[in-house]
């Protein structure tokens, strides 16, 4: 199956593509249709793209800029170009880009837009068969490059250094001479890795992806070394002259910067960089990486898409009784919020305590369990109510929780857990009254040849008849006096039209002992007397 992407600003155009085509006979697989160009553009650099279809005249980014861009990136790319201009200046436009083929919208059918896709099938077939195994070797050669690279750099943190000869020669292979001048090394981490875990859905995709954004920014730096090292995590080793120190660090963070602003672009993925100290030998360089690979809890409290020297990441953290202290203050504060259903609050009350917590900078883990506890608090509660069903099992609260790598993904987190609590209490509350409203009015229903009262109603429901007096005239709009009548009277109206029954028997059917009593209710509800009703329904 060949991946195809279609942009057109002209939605009719997109359905018609979409659902007239056989594009899983034809061999291609549809990927997406854009009305929006930059977002086809940035779809296509992640997820690849075989065939564009695309407009030419759209806004922001025309059809033929598009094709440009990815052309850079992507020379194989095939496309067609569909357009409402029959004009030599856009055919020519398209030449020069080696566009596949241009169809006239005005002539163009499922018929001939199948006969193009098939020569394109023919022409990516013919170039997958010379292409693919010569592709697959020099893919399977850049897995083992890379899997290799994060081997020696995970040891050299991991294991002891034995031979720092063998070390050295190790190191040479991957651009790394210390032996010629000294090295600056880098931790980068990616913040929210939560989110970018379910963006990608793969890891290998994740940091293929980060590896050759990297690559791609440091081709002209021929002495840095980067190294993948963990899942979010990479290692750059920066030259590092001591004679041009000042220059020489400014360099080191405009390029990080850089990095940060293309990964974020490209892989909608903030960055952070830790930098260490210049290291002349391995042992030196070895030792600046255990501290930076070691970091993980300290960096929890750093701003993220930062750039910070390690040495200035201030240690230490506060005593977790402190923040235990404050778990019944903030449990009532949440509960406020999800049971009073006040998302007006939830930003308020949520800075409050992630202020509270940066301040005193606890133990990660104390903050998470601190959180995770309360939670699952909130939860019981809303689970405690009737039939309440959560989207969130225990095991994956208690996962996403420990998964956050920063206060600030934990309050981004926080704030979009307690809207959903939110939302699930007021499910919850609805659902639940209107149970009880809808089992009162079966109970009515069925009862309607005896005298109702609002007190047998609670005693069936197990509810206090003040409460399910103020539910029901929220819940309905009438108090339950108003609707036992207004159900008697329907249904006295049904009597008295489809039956011979006396409007005395009707009266005692609907279980009232007082003939005239009825005869006023039932003028009230109808506007005249009950003999006067039935002799309009015969008449």
């Amino acid at each position: 199956m060949y991946s195809v992407r279609i942009v057109d600003d002209d939605l009719p155009v997109l359905e018609f593509l979409t659902t007239s085509i056989g594009w899983e006979e034809l061999g291609f697989q549809l990927e997406g249709t854009y009305q929006d160009p930059i977002e086809a553009l940035e779809a296509a650099r992640l997820g690849g793209t075989d065939v564009l279809i695309s407009d030419i005249g759209m806004p922001e980014l025309n059809g033929l800029e598009l094709i440009g861009r990815l052309r850079a990136e992507h020379p194989e790319l095939k496309v067609v170009i569909l357009s409402c201009h029959d004009d030599f200046q856009y055919a020519q436009a398209a030449v020069k880009l080696a566009v596949s083929d241009y169809v006239l919208k005005e002539t163009m059918n499922a018929h001939n837009i199948t006969e193009v896709l098939a020569r394109l099938k023919e022409q990516l077939d013919a170039e997958a068969g010379l292409q693919s195994k010569s592709r697959k070797l020099e893919r399977e050669a850049e897995q083992n490059r890379s899997a290799s690279k994060r081997h020696f750099i995970r040891s050299t943190v991991n294991e002891p250094l034995l031979d720092p000869a063998e070390w050295s020669r190790k190191a040479e292979e991957y651009g790394i001479r210390l032996g010629q001048h000294a090295v600056l090394p880098v931790f980068g981490y990616a913040n929210r890795l939560r989110e970018a875990g379910d963006r990608f859905q793969s890891q290998d995709l994740f940091m293929y992806t980060i590896e050759n954004i990297v690559e791609e920014l440091l081709a002209d730096q021929k002495e840095t070394a980067l190294f993948t090292y963990d899942m979010g995590e990479i290692v750059l080793l920066f030259p590092h002259y001591s004679q041009l120190h000042v220059n020489n660090s400014q360099k080191i963070e405009q390029s990080l910067r850089e990095i940060q602003n293309c990964l974020l672009q490209y892989a909608k993925v903030p960055f952070s960089f830790l930098t260490g100290a210049p290291s002349k030998d391995a042992r030196s360089l070895k030792d600046q990486l255990i501290h930076m690979a070691e970091a993980k809890s300290l960096r929890f409290y750093l701003p993220e898409s930062s750039v910070m020297k390690l040495e200035h990441v201030r240690e230490g953290f506060g005593e977790g009784d402190q923040l235990l202290a404050q778990y019944m203050p903030a449990l009532e504060e949440f509960r406020r919020v999800v049971f009073e259903e006040r998302t007006d609050m939830i930003d308020a009350y949520v800075s409050k305590w992630i202020d509270y917590i940066n301040y005193h900078r606890f133990r990660p883990m104390e903050v998470k369990e601190w959180l995770l506890k309360m939670i699952l608090d909130v939860r019981m509660r809303l689970k405690s109510l009737q039939h309440y069903q959560s989207t969130f099992a225990s095991e994956l609260l208690h996962h996403d929780v420990l998964e956050l790598t920063s206060i600030r993904e934990l309050e981004l987190w926080l704030k979009d857990y307690l809207r959903q609590a939110i939302q699930w209490a007021g499910q919850v509350y609805r659902e639940s009254h209107n149970r009880e409203i809808l089992e009162c009015q079966r109970f009515v229903y069925n009862h309607l040849d005896r005298k109702i009262s609002l007190e047998d109603a609670a005693e069936h429901l197990h509810l206090h008849p003040s409460y399910l007096s103020r539910l029901f005239k929220r819940e309905t709009g009438e108090n339950f006096v108003e609707y036992v009548t207004r159900m008697k009277m329907m249904r006295a109206k049904e009597l008295l039209e489809i039956t011979d029954k006396t409007v005395e028997e009707i009266a005692e059917m609907l279980g009232y002992e007082n003939k005239n009593y009825f005869g006023k209710l039932f003028k009230a509800h109808t506007g005249i007397l009950p003999n006067a009703f039935r002799g309009q329904m015969k008449g």
